[in-house]
């Protein structure tokens, strides 16, 4: 039994914890939450104190126990358990109202085994039972709650927001496991159960989806073995072979500049202009640290141009696997330097390959790791440190161009962190280099000292100038979602959605989305909404555990309604943003998915909800901002010629909301959503490229294979695109009973039926 005890304001060592060395009984608290945090008396009225009233806020009073202790196993106390003695549990540290945002602690959480059998904790029995997809996420009530018998004089109960929430994906076996914390936009499935309940039902009784996959996988693994990964061109020469025709790399370099280059600044025009012409006036007189910077700005737009009949190999665009060929080239070329000899190009070659993999999702369960690891090869070099303090070794030029870099490797790392669920390893580090200045790039020469501009006025420095501002706010919140030492207080989430909201209004005021007047307005445009959004997303993530629990508590629903509000807003954006035909953001971030899924799950609370009429009224609305998000989702397949399975997700979702609200409906809209993604992969095979045509048309290399013809043909039937369930010739009875399931989908079946979860419903 778990024995309530008053939260103290520091964890106390066990070395000298009176608790763990001797047997003194701890004082009950009896107080309110906020009448023992600002030192009153307490009258302990239910269920709000006389305190609580006269302040005007009965609402915010709640009686708090040490509910979130981590109960040790006998293992590994610190002291022997005495027979029939009780064990005490070390009190967290309370949370009060913060000014500063301090990294969150880490501390390790230990399983409890008193449940255990033949020396294997129960719950590491159920999760080896239940196969390899393991989905932790919020127990029910029932199970959640540790059995805590009250004393006859403790009324209170858990306070519904002190529970933890654990929300993270772990999949695997043995050592072969990938792991996604709570920032991962996937993770919040969890909290889900209906929706994997739906589609393990959609799923199972569709024949189309398998055999159109099965089709695309071959083609792919076709395509691989075609590739020449042995032959990567080193040499100058080879280098400058793989240029297309100036027209396009000037489309290329034009489309760079006037998007990516708005935020994450990288190279700096006037020099780059100057290497780029002399590229095309004499070739061999720049260095190829100059080809490969040009390989590598074509690489990372190379998915943005929009065309009428896209072509695709296997399930990636063609322009994607252009891009990819041109970072493996640049990876190549990377790993034959030397590291003695290190200049600026060098330096911006390493950053743009992150940036390049991450818009074309290169190889994304690495990109975490590829980013932290960029981050420390900056920090070995002193970027963290400004770089005046070197004085004259250093030109101000220079000085300018290591701060970019430096500020856009923190950014790009913190965003993948946040993406992938992890820490940021920006988190406690000390820094003093300077902020980016806010000039444009004619101002910045390798003579003089530009003063920065006020943030009115707009330059292709203004975002990497405004974000440093609230870079430390989220690298402590990313960090805050992801830990696992102690779950967030309510208290602590108001607190840091005001610092949110403040850092919002500090951000140049947009005018409503009207069309730009100039250039400088439609440049900036990608670094204001970029801005915006990189604050908004952790609205959501601080306010959707407690969303989910408005149904039972009212106090929450200002989180349903903050979670709806930035979910909306994000999407406005985006869709104002995509419509100009900007489609970086797009690529390079993964917003829509998350903000149509937070807000499929609210929805759904939302119609569950049957007392409320009010919210039950605008979900018919709430759904059709989740139908925008599947647009821009499919244009992102569109580009890239993956990215599936989200897709998947928010189709079944958006059926599942539509099936509550038109019962009768039900059955047509599961169709429906298993529809979309089988017509997906049906215009993907339909534009299919020919695998040797593409190989030439990415580079001229022997074929490996003297026996093939350079025709790989689609059959006819995957042309048409009005199939939605059955190919001609499926017999569904017999694919279900002479196939097993893995054979229905490649890569991981479990990702798309959930077959495999460890159960938490």
């Amino acid at each position: 039994m778990l024995s309530p005890t008053a939260p103290s304001r520091t964890s106390p060592s066990p070395r000298t914890s009176p608790r763990l060395g001797r047997g003194k009984r701890q004082r009950k608290t009896l107080s309110c939450y906020e009448c023992r945090r600002r030192k009153l008396r307490c009258d302990r009225e239910e269920p709000s104190c006389g305190r609580c009233i006269k302040a005007g806020h009965p609402e915010t009073c709640s009686y708090v126990y040490d509910a979130l202790a981590v109960k040790h196993p006998p293992a590994l106390s610190f002291a022997p358990k005495q027979p029939g003695a009780r064990s005490r549990d070390v009190a967290p540290e309370s949370h009060e109202n913060h000014t500063s945002f301090p990294q969150p602690k880490v501390a390790y959480q230990f399983l409890d085994i008193s449940g255990e059998k033949d020396g294997t904790p129960s719950s590491l029995q159920a999760a080896q039972n239940q196969g390899t997809w393991q989905l932790l996420g919020q127990m029910s009530d029932a199970e959640q709650r540790p059995a805590v018998k009250a004393d006859a004089d403790d009324s209170a109960t858990y306070p519904r927001e002190l529970m933890p929430k654990e929300t993270v994906i772990f999949r695997g076996e043995n050592f072969r496991t990938q792991y996604f914390g709570g920032s991962n936009a996937t993770s919040s499935i969890a909290h889900f159960p209906e929706l994997r309940t739906f589609m393990r039902e959609t799923i199972r009784h569709q024949t189309a989806l398998p055999r159109v996959q099965r089709d695309v996988k071959t083609l792919q693994v076709r395509w691989k073995g075609l590739k020449t990964d042995n032959l990567l061109p080193v040499t100058h020469e080879d280098l400058l072979g793989l240029l297309p025709d100036r027209d396009t790399a000037d489309r290329h370099v034009r489309l760079y500049l006037d998007t990516i280059e708005t935020t994450y600044r990288i190279v700096h025009h006037q020099s780059f202009y100057e290497q780029y012409e002399l590229l095309w006036e004499n070739p061999h007189e720049v260095k190829s640290a100059s080809v490969v910077i040009v390989l590598l700005v074509m690489a990372s737009v190379s998915c943005m141009f929009s065309h009428e009949h896209p072509k695709y190999i296997g399930d990636s665009s063609l322009s994607r696997e252009k891009a990819t060929f041109w970072i493996e080239v640049a990876e190549k070329w990377l790993s034959c330097q030397s590291d003695k000899h290190v200049y600026l190009a060098i330096w911006q070659i390493r950053c743009l390959v992150l940036l390049a993999k991450q818009i074309n999702v290169i190889k994304k369960k690495r990109i975490w790791t590829a980013a932290g690891t960029l981050l420390r090869e900056a920090m070995s070099s002193g970027f963290h440190r400004d770089p005046s303090l070197l004085g004259d070794k250093v030109s101000f030029f220079d000085q300018e161009m290591r701060r970019r870099l430096w500020a856009t490797i923190i950014e790009l790392e913190l965003q993948i962190s946040i993406d992938r669920g992890m820490p940021s390893a920006s988190a406690g580090l000390p820094s003093d280099t300077a902020t980016v200045l806010n000039v444009h790039d004619s101002e910045l020469t390798k003579h003089g000292r530009p003063t920065s501009r006020p943030v009115e006025e707009h330059t292709s420095a203004l975002y990497l100038h405004i974000s440093r501002s609230s870079f430390s706010l989220r690298v402590s919140l990313n960090s805050l979602v992801n830990d696992l030492s102690s779950p967030l207080l309510y208290d602590q989430v108001l607190n840091y959605e005001d610092a949110i909201t403040k850092e919002l209004r500090k951000l140049p005021q947009v005018t409503e989305y009207q069309k730009p007047q100039d250039k400088n307005d439609s440049v900036s445009l990608m670094a204001r909404t970029l801005l915006d959004i990189q604050l908004r997303q952790f609205l959501i993530m601080l306010h959707s555990p407690f969303a989910r629990q408005a149904e039972t508590n009212s106090r929450f629903l200002l989180s349903r309604v903050t979670c709806l509000n930035a979910a909306v807003e994000i999407l406005r954006k985006y869709s104002y943003i995509n419509k100009s035909g900007n489609l970086a953001l797009l690529l390079l971030r993964n917003d829509p998915f998350r903000v149509a899924l937070a807000i499929c799950q609210t929805t759904y609370i939302n119609i569950s909800m049957q007392n409320n009429l009010i919210l039950n009224s605008s979900s018919a609305m709430l759904i059709q901002y989740v139908e925008e998000s599947l647009v821009m989702l499919e244009s992102k397949i569109t580009q890239h010629g993956t990215g599936y399975t989200y897709y998947w997700y928010i189709s079944a979702a958006s059926a599942l909301l539509r099936g509550l609200l038109a019962p009768e409906e039900a059955s047509r809209e599961k169709e429906e959503a298993i529809g979309r993604v089988t017509r997906q992969y049906y215009r993907i095979l339909a534009w299919q490229e020919d695998l040797v045509k593409a190989r030439d048309m990415i580079v001229s290399v022997p074929t490996s294979d003297p026996d093939y013809t350079g025709s790989l043909l689609v059959p006819d039937a995957l042309n048409d695109t009005t199939g939605l369930s059955i190919l001609p010739g499926d017999d569904p009875q017999a694919m279900h009973m002479d196939m097993p399931l893995d054979e229905f989908f490649f890569g991981n079946p479990a990702a798309w039926t959930f077959e495999n979860l460890w159960s938490i419903d």
